[in-house]
């Protein structure tokens, strides 16, 4: 038995009884996080683009988050799905392969759930099947495919779509491996994209072709059902690594879901993940009283080789998606007012002479003990600032908090949901939603859910604005 094959039982054979209430305790944060994160996008450039694009009338058949319009299943979990990606501010960090699990995974079963009409135990049962075999993949393949320059969340994500929008449909095992195999020739996405519109948009696209490969495989549409192994497959193109085997991915999947341990990290942080270290690193100064703004000479940053190659050089950083794969922005940001937050990606902020002046000052570089590709679990972001008298003050930072083991309480999350989801729904309306995906495995019904996605302040629905 391959992969493919060894997926597809995983997913066929896996009952909502199957999973345990702790998993799916789990995956409601992660759902909710989603959501919340998509609402926070929804007025921006990027939503009425892609919106627009997708041209929503009352007549479709799933809906588009956040605001009026519905379309095709495929075509609304693009929309949702970009919109979950827009602010780099979803859940990511699976394992050692930086990739974000539910942007792909989560519109995609929500959009076909709402289709056809399904509870919210299909939905969430078929979103925890998807990411689960997203990150097992994550968890055993080489990071041989992210030195070319492919981008996780665009290609494992698009199996997860795949698999959990088959879930949904209850596919055989054999059509679910056309459907990975259909997913297979749809999968891909290039890191020169990082830090523009484009990047997002891989999320959106991973799961619109999620839905499309299962909807195909359905109607009994027929790929190769080895894809993954094949020659000339998934595995060997994108270099993928030996590990990926049938029996590596039998042993590991459900065993115990990944949601469970070690667990996917939420974001603290509206940015790349890349930058994540040195941020706690410059927030302990600050919270120590060590760092004077006003004497600041040199911001040294020390981040692992993975790390460097995905961010931004400073040079030309002047918009928002520039901004959040800048290292030397988050840190100019975080060292002036000690956070670093939704508000942080004005463009006239990014673009003031004070933070532009800040940024100059830090200058970010690998050290030689985090150059090669083996260190990658041994990372930490080591900040050193010299200040005009002639002192040195550092913080070396190893953990993340968000990250496992360092889970984020509830209190933290529906926060997080709230600064998200408040300027856009209201508090009442927001309120509304938490409540409902807190009890999404007894909503009769996914509409439930999106008829309040939809809603903006008064009950009208949320209208995305240029920016």
């Amino acid at each position: 038995m391959g992969p493919t094959e060894a997926i597809a039982e995983f997913a066929a054979r896996t009952k909502a009884e199957d999973i345990p209430s702790e998993v799916l305790t789990r995956a409601k944060q992660h759902v909710v996080d989603t959501l919340g994160v998509a609402l926070a996008s929804s007025r921006g450039s990027i939503s009425a683009i892609v919106r627009e694009v997708a041209r929503g009338s009352t007549e479709g058949e799933a809906s588009l988050w956040c605001g009026a319009g519905k379309s095709t299943a495929a075509d609304a979990a693009w929309v949702n799905g970009t919109l979950a990606h827009a602010l780099d501010f979803d859940d990511g960090g699976v394992a050692l392969t930086p990739m974000h699990p539910s942007a792909p995974v989560l519109p995609a079963v929500l959009a076909l759930a709402e289709a056809r009409n399904l509870s919210g135990m299909d939905a969430i049962c078929a979103y925890i099947v998807g990411v689960e075999v997203e990150c097992k993949l994550a968890t055993l393949i080489s990071l041989e495919h992210y030195h070319r320059g492919w981008h996780s969340t665009a290609i494992i994500g698009t199996l997860g779509g795949a698999v959990g929008s088959a879930w949904l449909l209850r596919l055989s095992p054999e059509k679910i491996c056309h459907a990975l195999g259909i997913a297979s020739s749809m999968a891909g996405g290039l890191q020169a994209n990082f830090g523009s519109m484009t990047k997002p948009l891989h999320a959106g696209q991973a799961a619109r072709n999620g839905v499309l490969a299962a909807l195909l495989a359905e109607k009994s549409f027929t790929a190769n059902p080895s894809s993954l192994e094949a020659e000339k497959g998934m595995i060997e193109v994108f270099g993928f690594g030996d590990s990926v085997t049938g029996p590596r991915m039998r042993e590991v999947l459900g065993r115990p879901f990944h949601f469970l341990s070690p667990g996917v990290s939420l974001k603290r942080f509206p940015t790349c993940t890349s930058t994540h270290l040195c941020l706690e690193a410059v927030l302990a100064l600050r919270s120590s009283n060590r760092l004077v703004r006003d004497r600041i000479e040199k911001v040294e940053c020390a981040i692992h080789q993975l790390d460097f190659r995905v961010l931004l050089r400073p040079d030309g950083i002047r918009t928002a998606e520039q901004a959040r794969f800048s290292l030397e922005y988050a840190v100019a940001v975080a060292i002036r007012d000690g956070e670093i937050s939704l508000r942080h990606f004005d463009e006239a902020m990014i673009q003031s002479a004070e933070l532009q002046g800040l940024m100059r000052k830090v200058h970010v570089f690998v050290p030689p003990e985090l150059q090669d590709i083996e260190s990658r679990d041994r990372r930490f972001g080591l900040v050193t600032i010299h200040l005009s008298d002639g002192s040195v003050i550092s913080h070396r930072a190893t953990q993340i908090r968000g990250q496992p083991p360092l889970f984020l309480a509830e209190e933290e999350v529906d926060k997080k949901f709230f600064d998200c989801a408040d300027p856009v729904l209201g508090r009442a309306k927001a309120e509304e939603l938490l409540e409902t995906l807190r009890r999404i495995e007894t909503v009769s019904g996914v509409r439930e859910i999106v008829s309040v996605l939809r809603k903006g302040r008064g009950g009208g629905p949320v209208g995305p604005r240029r920016s």
